[in-house]
């Protein structure tokens, strides 16, 4: 499958006035193709095409995916470095903490590190903004494969939505600013 245009809105997506999915849980190991080695772009390119969110090539090796959670939106943002044999993974998480101290921030940040099985959370470089970063190394992998991708987008978009009440609260709530990111990032297990 090859990217050509520029945007893709599925129309059962477009369509549908339900942005959430059912379930953070978006593999569908039964119908994966696991035995395909290919361009990382192109796996996660039709990844994000079966599960009908909005997406935007940015360069030959670069995708931008806007994707509807819990939370908030979130956009995914995917390069691939053939260079260097890596692909790097952002999700941006749609807050902005323009009022937040910058020093509460951090400390709220330090404190989901902790927790984290991928990746790290990191200020953008104005300060504004908070995203999760990961680098995904396939130097003598001869490529990437449909699972590891589903496996990448999974934790982290999964991890951003755990995190989320936690950045909530340091905007909305910052007067009880307690350290509560332990108990945030705990595994659960089912829903309330």
């Amino acid at each position: 499958m090859r990217l050509t245009g520029h945007l893709f809105c599925p129309p059962s997506f477009c369509a549908s006035d339900q942005l959430m999915p059912k379930s953070l849980r978006m593999i569908d190991r039964s119908t994966a193709d696991f035995s395909e080695l290919g361009n990382p772009i192109e796996l996660v390119a039709r990844f994000v095409v079966k599960q009908d969110w909005f997406l935007k090539q940015t360069h030959a090796d670069g995708v931008v995916v806007d994707v509807p959670g819990h939370w908030g939106q979130y956009q995914l943002r995917v390069d691939w470095q053939e260079d260097l044999q890596v692909l790097r993974v952002n999700v941006m998480l749609d807050l902005l903490f323009d009022d937040v101290p910058t020093v509460h921030l951090k400390t709220l940040l330090s404190d989901l590190n902790d927790h984290l099985f991928l990746g790290h959370f990191r200020l953008s470089s104005d300060e504004r903004e908070v995203q999760l970063y990961y680098v995904l190394s396939l130097r003598g992998a001869g490529g990437a494969t449909p699972e590891q991708i589903e496996d990448v987008v999974d934790i982290l978009l999964g991890q951003c939505e755990q995190a989320a009440p936690a950045f909530a609260q340091i905007v909305f709530a910052p007067d009880r600013l307690a350290s509560s990111a332990g108990l945030i990032m705990a595994p659960v297990a089912g829903q309330a």
